[in-house]
């Protein structure tokens, strides 16, 4: 049963008059990891999992080896990661982890430095003095 508080109020339009604040978030879909993140560990863990297994599969004669140690590492990556990305996001705002990278990837590579600024040091904030006018 919908009670009047749970109706959302409407305007004659037939408009919302408030937005949802989760309405465009991202859901969270495994281990705290959103659906964009989940994807980019998987395949962080199977590279990993190939420079991993590859040499382990010539040195075992193998060929099994190597899926078997990209499954290994895509697992280890994504419930590890996970973990620690939910750690490291948490009281956050939800662009914070995105905010990070393209910081990251700007100060130690220079990659999309006109879009940040990128200052180290004291910021002041001042009124400065008018030059006086002269009375006619």
């Amino acid at each position: 049963m919908v009670t009047m508080s749970d109706a959302p109020i409407t305007l004659p339009d037939g408009t919302l008059t408030f937005l949802p604040e989760r309405l465009n978030r991202d859901p969270a879909v495994l281990r705290g990891l959103t659906n964009d993140e989940m994807w980019v560990a998987l395949i962080v863990g199977a590279v990993l999992g190939v420079v991993l297994g590859a040499p382990l599969a010539v040195v075992t004669v193998s060929i099994a080896t190597l899926p078997t140690c990209m499954f290994l590492c895509m697992a280890l990556v994504l419930l590890g990661g996970g973990k620690l990305l939910r750690r490291a996001k948490r009281a956050r705002p939800e662009t914070w982890l995105y905010r990070r990278l393209h910081w990251q990837l700007a100060v130690h590579w220079g990659i999309g430095t006109q879009y940040l600024i990128l200052h180290s040091g004291p910021w002041t904030v001042r009124r400065t003095r008018r030059p006086a006018r002269a009375t006619p």
